[in-house]
């Protein structure tokens, strides 16, 4: 499930569900107007802070101000710099991206909802490959060892035989007494 690392008002979805998509690609645009307008405050505080250097430096030199305005005015450009980065970072954090190649399965937001940290916004599924759990008794358990391949046939494709292999072997049993057994498997619709 992914989520926002940023809280704000939901702009736009840019994926519905069932559909495809691509690692790195857009999936949600968070409202960034407000971070985009003190950027362009902090752009102008930093061209003239870098013109006040510029002249700064010229009169040091001609001793006609103090070293301390030159050094006073190279510490705000600084931190008008550490404040643009900032600015970007958290502009970059408006857009939540795929994390990997899947299918949308699940939206829980919509335009103009508000998203917040930690609270899920869409759900993401990579179903090239596929992982399964059967529960075995005891005395099945030594017919599966992790990494082994098994021959696997589903109710809706009984002619074909697929390939999973044995990813966990459960070590304790569940309230039935059967043990665990996860298998993995490529998924043939892909």
């Amino acid at each position: 499930k992914l989520s926002a690392e940023q809280q704000g008002k939901v702009n736009a979805v840019l994926a519905e569900v069932g559909r495809n998509v691509s690692k790195g690609q857009t999936l949600i645009q968070l409202d960034n107007s407000l971070l985009k307008l003190q950027l362009q405050t902090v752009n102008v505080q930093i061209e003239g802070l870098e013109n006040d250097v510029k002249r700064y430096t010229i009169l040091t030199q001609a001793d006609a101000v103090q070293g301390v305005q030159l050094e006073k005015t190279i510490i705000g450009l600084k931190t008008a710099k550490i404040q643009k980065e900032t600015l970007l970072e958290q502009i970059n954090k408006t857009v939540v991206k795929a994390p990997f190649s899947g299918v949308v399965t699940a939206k829980f937001t919509e335009i103009g909802s508000f998203a917040a940290p930690g609270v899920p916004i869409l759900q993401l599924s990579e179903i090239g490959t596929l992982k399964f759990t059967i529960n075995v008794s005891e005395k099945d358990l030594s017919f599966f060892k992790l990494g082994q391949s098994h021959s696997i046939i589903i109710d809706v494709l009984p002619n074909t035989k697929l390939q999973g292999k044995v990813t966990m072997v459960g070590s304790k049993s569940n309230l039935g007494n059967s043990f665990p057994i996860q298998f993995t498997l490529q998924n043939i619709a892909n």
